[in-house]
């Protein structure tokens, strides 16, 4: 009789076992469900990768060629990305959203210093493509200008581009491109979010780059 019952209680310890497991699969199959994540505990983590990317195709005589160069994205343009999502004032005299404030500008430059995440790129001065060490161009076709926007759509992950073509109007090397948030070069409440330098290109009257710049964004 010993023996039958010592063989109940294994079952009966089996059977409780078995519903704990049960209990216990369908509450962390339910949490994820409902969460998206394994640990019924946890949150689901929501998260967003910001880049940039770079791409330069330039028509020399009829012969059209195209580069992608690594760029930088800057600390302070960042910064100011950061700030908007946050609802937070933009700090440092930069702009706030609006139509005529947004990184939907390219500018040029001749100038062939390496640019580096920490740079001083806000305002007047240091706002103006290539700076804080080069100079911006102003002239030759190649003036700053709003490009042609294409929004990011669906779900993860996709892509906004900024792309203008410039046309020279002289002689003109280029060296240099700035995603930008004002319509103007030396204006108070100029940002670059990001540079990217390429091998030097001499344009002639006539010829023709068109720069692209691609944001993507990943989310979960």
């Amino acid at each position: 009789m010993k023996f039958l019952k010592v063989e109940w209680t294994k079952k009966r310890g089996a059977i409780a076992l078995l519903a704990t497991g049960l209990v216990v699969t369908s509450f962390i199959l339910g949490g994820y469900i409902a969460t998206g994540n394994l640990n019924p505990w946890g949150n689901r983590h929501y998260y967003q990768i910001l880049n940039a990317n770079f791409q330069e195709c330039h028509t020399l005589s009829g012969v059209q060629a195209c580069t992608s160069e690594h760029n930088v994205l800057y600390n302070a343009g960042a910064l100011y990305v950061q700030q908007i999502t946050s609802g937070e004032t933009p700090t440092g005299g930069v702009c706030a959203p609006s139509a005529t404030c947004g990184f939907k500008y390219i500018a040029m430059s001749a100038g062939t210093t390496a640019p580096v995440a920490t740079d001083s790129v806000t305002g007047a001065t240091n706002g103006d493509c290539g700076k804080p060490t080069d100079t911006e161009l102003t002239t030759n076709g190649f003036a700053r200008a709003l490009g042609t926007v294409t929004d990011i759509s669906g779900s993860s992950p996709k892509s906004s581009t900024v792309v203008l073509t410039f046309t020279a109007t002289a002689t003109q090397a280029v060296a240099k491109s700035c995603l930008v948030n004002q319509s103007t070069a030396a204006n108070a409440a100029n940002l670059q979010l990001a540079t990217a330098t390429f091998t030097s290109i001499t344009l002639q009257n006539l010829d023709t780059i068109q720069i692209t710049w691609t944001i993507s964004w990943t989310w979960s």
